[in-house]
């Protein structure tokens, strides 16, 4: 079996963006350390946005850098690197060596189409003139991949020919999200063109969707708890607050989830279960999120003795190796 650990490499969105430092920088060199113990290889997603408008402010210019030189890092260890688009990153507004994110238009649906074309190309630019090796993967922001015709001319021209947005079963409407995968193929792959649901054979893009799971009101109800009893091992390492929208604690605490296998947090507490159910069903590989800005020093504990455990049954790949 083989896993393919994907991190999206971000700020926080909502009220507090947090510092690089804390939110992309050390959780990442963390990740990059178990990486090189376990001779595993992931795969980043960084926030392309981020790297288009911070170069716009002199005071992020620190920030910046430190930010360009890990993603060159990690290119030289040989992980790999995809196309991360949110772009919302259009409005941002940078004050008091802050950002201040505005969520209005927080998807590329929100833009008209030229808007789109020119947001894909710049900021695929501005990730691919870092790195070495050629950018083929995707991951839309917030999920929000949909409609992806919006996006196949651009993807088309410029060689992405891999998405890594949808999870079997997930849907969310709640302002400012807009996706709905409750009709996506349950398989680990499929080729598509024009609709990401619709299965193509003949399709220019192949989906290598997030592994889906289903999460008990039991599993949110000790994620809180254990967030309030011991806050040292269970408070994400990043200091900023996430966007709203993602869902109540009403809903998630009295009844049946659909979410992703991640890798943020008490999430990782699934990834051994994931495995077995993976076996049982005899699927070839699982794909992980995570954001290095929700790590936490229990996932990065767990996720060190995971792939300690597992690594003479397990391969640890990037997305591309799972083509």
């Amino acid at each position: 079996m083989k896993i393919a650990f994907t991190w999206d490499y971000e700020l926080f969105f909502g009220e507090k963006s947090g510092t690089v430092q804390q939110c992309m920088i050390q959780p990442t060199k963390d990740l990059l350390d178990i990486a090189e113990r376990h001779q595993a290889k992931f795969t980043f997603f960084p926030d392309a946005g981020y790297l288009l408008h911070a170069k716009k402010q002199e005071d992020a210019l620190p920030d910046l850098k430190m930010v360009v030189e890990q993603i060159k890092s990690w290119d030289l260890l040989g992980h790999e690197t995809g196309l991360h688009i949110h772009p919302h990153w259009e409005d941002v507004v940078y004050e008091n060596k802050e950002w201040k994110h505005n969520t209005s238009r927080y998807k590329l649906s929100d833009f008209n189409e030229a808007d789109v074309d020119s947001i894909i190309h710049s900021y695929f630019q501005e990730v691919q003139q870092l790195i070495s090796s050629p950018i083929n993967s995707f991951r839309a922001g917030g999920w929000c991949v949909q409609p992806f015709s919006n996006l196949r001319a651009a993807f088309l021209s410029l060689g992405i020919s891999t998405d890594s947005s949808v999870f079997y079963g997930g849907k969310n409407t709640n302002v400012p999200y807009n996706y709905d995968f409750k009709n996506a193929p349950n398989r680990s792959s499929w080729y598509f063109d024009k609709d990401i649901l619709i299965e193509n054979k003949n399709g220019n893009f192949l989906e290598l969707p997030i592994t889906s799971l289903r999460y008990s009101p039991l599993f949110f109800w000790r994620l809180f708890l254990l967030g309030r009893w011991n806050p040292i091992r269970h408070k994400p390492i990043g200091n900023g607050v996430p966007t709203s929208g993602g869902g109540s604690k009403k809903v998630l605490l009295s009844r049946y989830n659909t979410f992703c296998l991640s890798a943020d947090g008490y999430f990782i507490s699934q990834l051994e279960h994931a495995v077995k159910q993976a076996k049982k069903e005899k699927k070839r590989h699982l794909v992980v999120i995570g954001h290095p800005k929700a790590c936490t020093l229990y996932s990065l504990e767990k996720l060190d003795l995971f792939m300690s455990k597992h690594k003479n049954e397990i391969e640890f790949v990037s997305l591309n190796q799972l083509k």
